[in-house]
């Protein structure tokens, strides 16, 4: 049990800052879309969209290679890191650079092009800062991102309120990002100091290794993006601003969410590299099966809750002016579900080094859902990208299972899983009686979400969901 209580410790670290940056996040947005509005947060979200393409290209897998290769036995760590990071600020210089000369082509408005120009600094010092994960997740010292997380949020969250009272436009707003971001970017690197050191270096060899080893992941990514992003992009083409903007506000709920399952996926790579290296079945089994139990119990009820409280919840975090979004919650909020899983299983083929293996399923998925996107947005619009995006979630999700489950003969075990469920029903059933008798407020809204979480895990724990040991011991380490 000794892997789940240094996850469970920190994880529970990580999780406090995590819980304040989310926070600094939420009320972050909750300013974007009063002052911006509708359309002017579509742009916004646009030209978030565009850039985390380019960033996501300019990573070309090397933050996973990275974590995977530290993680290896004898590796020399200096070096690897300072190849690794180096080579991730000449790729972060030319695709970054390479999307604001790409959108100043495309049709967007002046605004969304402008922004695009400002956000390239941000996501630039953003994504460069992500190639140092792996030294903390090797380290189990990832309090330390969080913080850096946390307190740039802050800053962010900061900023963007003096521009919302003073020039409430995407381009400001988007430079509070940059300036958030750079701090971030600092932060990160001084943090990392105490585990290595980081020098301006590319060892030719070490680079080769990187680009043989990160080169399927960098495909997968790419096609990858293509059902990931490609909603909003298409939305772009054929629907209005405002449109963008309520999906995209829905959208960044599931963003939010997200996070839970790849922090928790990021503390327990390492841990799988290594089972896997030592030819350890067993343990590697074992790691599995705890992620994805825990993944049943952290995502089945935000799906319960999403499908009753979706108006409120986007009310509360967005404004009454976004209300209109809560249909795409209800959809991507089953992605979500989806979502936590693929994570986990898309993790694992990392884990166990067999990233060429999924290599065509990510071409695949990606072909579908861009056919299906070109299909169904010009007709149904964000209806179509959003159930676009439950069918390919669900696609890949599946496909990356069959490889992990050949790979290690893994069996998921489901006793606990049907217990989730059924403490999600229940609670979808509370909820929706109350929700049928009174208008849902903020104060009410607060009080549903801790009454169904409150009675969701009584369920769980008398039906033996989990485990009573392992509850009384993280309270105790708590």
């Amino acid at each position: 049990m000794s892997h789940v209580h240094a996850i469970a410790k920190n994880t529970l670290v990580q999780l406090i800052g995590r819980v304040v940056g989310t926070a600094f996040g939420v009320f972050t947005i909750a300013t974007l879309t009063r002052s911006l509005g509708v359309d002017g947060y579509g742009q916004f979200t646009l030209a978030m969209t565009f850039l985390s393409v380019a960033g996501a290209l300019a990573d070309f897998g090397f933050t996973l290679t990275t974590t995977q290769m530290i993680s290896e036995k004898k590796a020399n760590i200096d070096s690897i890191v300072s190849t690794a990071f180096s080579s991730r600020l000449l790729s972060g210089l030319f695709f970054f650079a390479l999307a604001v000369l790409v959108a100043w082509y495309m049709p967007y408005a002046p605004v969304v092009k402008l922004t695009i120009a400002v956000g390239a600094f941000s996501y630039f010092f953003m994504t460069s800062s992500q190639m140092l994960i792996g030294v903390y997740q090797k380290g189990m010292a990832m309090w330390r991102p969080a913080l850096a997380e946390a307190l740039s949020r802050g800053l962010i969250l900061l900023v963007v309120l003096l521009f919302a009272t003073v020039h409430p436009s995407a381009p400001y707003m988007m430079g509070a990002f940059t300036i958030g971001n750079i701090l971030l970017f600092l932060m990160n690197i001084g943090f990392a100091r105490r585990f290595v050191t980081i020098r301006f270096h590319i060892d030719p060899a070490l680079l080769k290794t990187f680009l043989l080893r990160s080169w399927p992941i960098a495909i997968s990514i790419f096609f990858n993006l293509l059902y990931l992003k490609g909603d909003i992009l298409f939305l772009s083409f054929y629907r209005s601003d405002a449109e963008i903007g309520l999906y995209g506000a829905a959208y960044k709920v599931l963003d939010v969410v997200t996070v839970i399952p790849t922090m928790f996926m990021g503390l327990l790579l390492p841990m799988m590299v290594q089972a896997w290296s030592t030819k350890s079945q067993e343990k590697m089994n074992a790691l599995l099966q705890q992620a994805f139990d825990f993944f049943a119990l952290a995502s089945f009820p935000m799906l319960g809750g999403a499908v009753i409280l979706a108006e409120p919840i986007m009310r509360l975090i967005a404004g009454a002016e976004f209300s209109a979004a809560a249909p795409y919650l209800v959809i991507l909020m089953i992605a979500n579900t989806i979502v936590f899983f693929g994570i986990l299983f898309a993790h694992a083929i990392v884990g166990v080094n067999k990233q060429r293996a999924i290599l065509p399923s990510y071409v695949f998925t990606a072909v579908i859902a861009t056919t299906l996107y070109l299909i169904t947005i010009p007709i149904y619009g964000a209806f179509g990208a959003a159930w676009t995006t439950v069918v390919a979630e669900l696609l890949i999700a599946s496909l990356t299972t069959i490889v992990v489950v050949r790979q290690t003969t893994f069996k998921p075990r489901l006793r606990n899983v049907l217990v989730y469920l059924f403490a999600t029903l229940v609670m979808t059933a509370a909820l929706m009686a109350i929700t049928s008798l009174v208008s849902v407020n903020h104060l009410l809204l607060l009080a549903l979400v801790i009454g169904g979480g409150t009675l969701y895990s009584v369920i769980i724990v008398a039906l033996g969901g989990i485990k009573m040991e392992t509850l009384k011991w993280f309270l105790k380490r708590s």
